[in-house]
């Protein structure tokens, strides 16, 4: 089966920004549920998906070994890197991780990143991620719509982001907020062109 590569996103917590060791705590999941869309036919039919945050379901094994932290998901190459994984837990219904950036003037671009999550401006974190396991459910009456509940996946990246999918997910600080949002690529494109028609 072609692993295909998901993302959510939530929001940093700035309080726990420590500009000595240039490292930041965030949630990068709640398991909001999130709508997303897939093609049947010429149709774009929308459906929940819904993550289950636990030890068992989550394999941490990719952030755990220092996977990246992306500007927005680019992986086009190594200038796309703002920071690494240093460790990836979950607590409380919540994935958690702690980020490290690179020592002052190594890259201007992560300096400047930096900085603006110690100022809170900076605040959304997105993972991406790739399924493993999973329970469909149809929509139940005509308002519905099918639910997938995934019970294992992989995280492969979090990602510094605009707009967040599980506004839960963020760097961390007193107050989480919760929201979400879901980059859909391709599906995002073949929904603009169906209701362009």
């Amino acid at each position: 089966m072609r692993t295909v590569v998901q993302t959510r996103t939530e929001t940093l917590r700035r309080n726990t920004a420590d500009p000595a060791a240039r490292t930041v705590e965030v949630v990068w999941t709640t398991g909001a549920p999130v709508r997303r869309y897939h093609i049947d036919g010429y149709d774009v039919v929308p459906y929940e998906e819904r993550l289950i945050v636990s030890d068992k379901a989550i394999d941490l094994s990719r952030l755990n070994a220092g996977a990246p932290v992306l500007d927005g998901h680019r992986a086009g190459g190594v200038s796309d890197q703002l920071a690494v994984v240093e460790r990836a837990w979950i607590a409380g219904g919540s994935g958690i991780a702690l980020l490290r950036f690179p020592d002052a003037g190594t890259s201007a671009r992560a300096d400047e990143v930096f900085a603006l999550i110690e100022q809170g401006i900076v605040r959304n974190v997105s993972v991406g991620y790739s399924q493993d396991d999973w329970k469909d459910e149809s929509a139940t009456g005509a308002d519905d719509v099918a639910v997938r509940t995934v019970t294992r996946w992989v995280p492969h990246e979090l990602s510094l982001v605009t707009i967040p999918a599980d506004a839960g997910a963020q760097v961390r600080s007193g107050v989480a907020v919760r929201g979400m949002v879901a980059r859909r690529g391709a599906l995002r494109q073949a929904l603009a062109q169906r209701l362009a028609h």
